[in-house]
């Protein structure tokens, strides 16, 4: 795990939370952002993502912690809030300083900076989500010409980006994933894979 959002945290900045929703209205709303992050994230980063929730709606016949798209996908049970589940991850995770705590909230904050821990507010992390979703559309929509000379991040971007993910390079788990092995899956099979994730519900 590099990146551990605080979840309604994430869905508020996003303005999901205002309104008023029925048990079945958030869970639906909740599974929509769900998917919009993890498309956001990508596959690599959606794998190395932890977001924890409140579970006074979690899903019907879920376990405490799922998998969606990649993302891990934690629901705090019993007396524990989704705080001091955060706090819990955060002392408990080997590496700290590789990891990207995602929260405006102050405590979840000083939690992770005794760690060493980077931390994003809510805002910011969906400024970087944005601004790397423009830049994706850019190259989309452009033509080769266009595609040439793509949209660099401004250098308090990249700034940014580097670093929320520049200990991936040296990470052991990254490079692994990225030597080539001859047991890896084949293009075809990652194709199929896809194909599959893109249709979980």
């Amino acid at each position: 795990m590099h990146l551990l959002i605080d979840g309604y945290n994430l869905m508020h900045a996003r303005g999901l939370l205002g309104r008023r929703f029925g048990p079945d209205g958030f869970r639906k709303v909740r599974h929509r952002f769900l998917n919009e992050l993890a498309a956001a994230l990508g596959p690599i980063a959606a794998h190395q993502t932890t977001i924890v929730f409140d579970a006074s709606q979690p899903p019907e016949h879920r376990p405490g912690q799922a998998s969606h798209k990649g993302l891990t996908v934690v629901y705090a049970v019993g007396d524990e809030s989704a705080d001091d589940r955060i706090e819990r991850l955060i002392a408990a995770h080997s590496a700290p300083k590789t990891l990207t705590v995602v929260s405006s909230d102050h405590r979840i904050r000083q939690a992770a900076a005794r760690r060493h821990a980077i931390t994003l507010t809510a805002d910011a992390f969906l400024d970087l989500l944005e601004s790397r979703q423009r830049r994706k559309r850019s190259e989309r929509t452009g033509g080769a010409k266009e595609q040439s000379r793509r949209e660099s991040p401004s250098p308090q971007e990249a700034e940014e980006w580097l670093e929320v993910f520049g200990h991936l390079e040296d990470d052991p788990e990254t490079r692994a994933a990225f030597q080539r092995d001859p047991f890896l899956p084949t293009d075809e099979e990652i194709a199929r894979i896809e194909r599959e994730v893109a249709e979980e519900p």
